[in-house]
C-alpha cells in the first residue's frame, strides 16, 4: 500500500512484481472511518517501509465484519477456480485465506479482529464450531507443507457455510 497523490507509483509498483494499493491520506482516512478492513490491517498488521502512516483512527463497524465474510466467499470461489485450473498453490492459499476471514468475520462481530494465525484459531476456539477451527489448522498445515488441497475439503468449508448462513 501507497499512500500519495502519485498515482505513476502505482505503475512502478507494478512494474516491479508487487499488487500495490495507492490512495490519499485523505482516501485512507476515509476507509478507517468507514472500518474497512484494509485499514485495520495496514495498521496493525503491516510493516512500514518508507515514510509513516497517517495518524488516523480505525472504527470498527458493521461493514468491516460484512466485508471479512464477503471476501471469504471470494476466497472459497477462488479457491474452487485454482481446483478446476489444476493451480494447487492458488487453491490452497485460497482456501486458507478464506476460512481465516470467515473466523475473522465472526470474531469482528464480538469486537475483536485477530491478526496472527494463532489468534485466530484462539478467537475461533472461543466461541465457533470446532469444526471450522479443525479445518483451519489442517488447510493451515497443508498450506505449510505445500501439500494439494482436494476439491473435497474446498468443498467441505462451502457446506460448512451453507449451514451457518
Amino acid at each position: 500500500m501507497a499512500i500519495t497523490q502519485n498515482k505513476r507509483l502505482l505503475l512502478e509498483l507494478g512494474s516491479m512484481g508487487f499488487s500495490s494499493v495507492v490512495m490519499t491520506e485523505d482516501q485512507f482516512k476515509v476507509i478507517c472511518e468507514r472500518g474497512e478492513p484494509l485499514c485495520y490491517y495496514a495498521l496493525y498488521d503491516s510493516k512500514v517501509v518508507c515514510g509513516s502512516l497517517p495518524n488516523v483512527k480505525f472504527v470498527l463497524s458493521e461493514l468491516t465484519c460484512n466485508e471479512l465474510d464477503r471476501l471469504s466467499r471470494a476466497q472459497l470461489k477462488l479457491s474452487l477456480e485454482g481446483i478446476a485450473r489444476s493451480d494447487e498453490i492458488s487453491s490452497i492459499n485460497n482456501l486458507y485465506r478464506g476460512i481465516r476471514s470467515y473466523i475473522r468475520g465472526s470474531c469482528c462481530k464480538r469486537g475483536k479482529i485477530p491478526l496472527s494465525d494463532v489468534e485466530v484459531l484462539e478467537c475461533c476456539k472461543e466461541s465457533l464450531d470446532p469444526e471450522v477451527c479443525d479445518l483451519f489448522f489442517k488447510v493451515k498445515e497443508m498450506r505449510i507443507k505445500r501439500e494439494p488441497v482436494s476439491y473435497w475439503t474446498v468443498r467441505r468449508f462451502l457446506k460448512y457455510l451453507e449451514r451457518v448462513k
